[in-house]
C-alpha cells in the first residue's frame, strides 16, 4: 500500500494576490479553475512536480484538508487504519468525483486520503 502525494490545498485570505504570487512571481502554469460569477473561485496551479489548489473560503463550511494523498484503494487504506477520534470523514463520494476519507494529526492538521482514480482506470 503506497500513500502517493498528490496536492497541497490552500484557502487563501486574498485570492488574487495568492494567485498573482502562485503564477507571476514562481511561474506556476495554471492547469484548472472553477466558479466566478458570484460563485466561489478556485484554481489549481502547477510547479511541475507539485500541484497547489487555492480556492475561496466558505467561512461556514468544514475545514478543508491541507494536504491530499492519491491511493488507489482507499476502502483497503481505511480499514488499514486503527479506529479512533482521528477520523473527521469516513469513506465517501465527494462531489467532484472521487472517493476520500480525512484524518486530523494531533496538531489538527487535516489530511485527505483520495481515491483520484476511479478502480480499473
Amino acid at each position: 500500500m503506497i500513500d502517493r502525494f498528490h496536492h497541497v490545498f490552500i484557502a487563501p485570505s486574498d485570492f488574487e494576490a495568492s494567485v498573482g504570487f502562485y503564477r507571476d512571481i514562481l511561474g506556476w502554469k495554471v492547469t484548472r479553475t472553477w466558479g466566478g460569477n458570484g460563485s466561489g473561485r478556485g484554481i489549481v496551479l502547477s510547479g511541475g512536480g507539485i500541484e497547489l489548489a487555492l480556492a475561496e473560503g466558505d467561512d461556514n463550511a468544514d475545514p478543508r484538508p491541507t494536504i491530499h494523498l492519491d491511493i488507489h484503494d482507499i476502502d483497503a487504506r481505511f480499514k488499514s487504519l486503527p479506529s479512533g477520534t482521528h477520523v473527521v470523514r469516513k469513506p465517501e463520494a465527494t462531489h467532484w468525483g472521487t472517493r476520500w476519507f480525512v484524518v486530523r494529526d494531533p496538531d489538527g492538521n487535516l489530511i485527505a486520503f483520495e481515491e483520484i482514480r476511479p478502480r480499473g482506470g
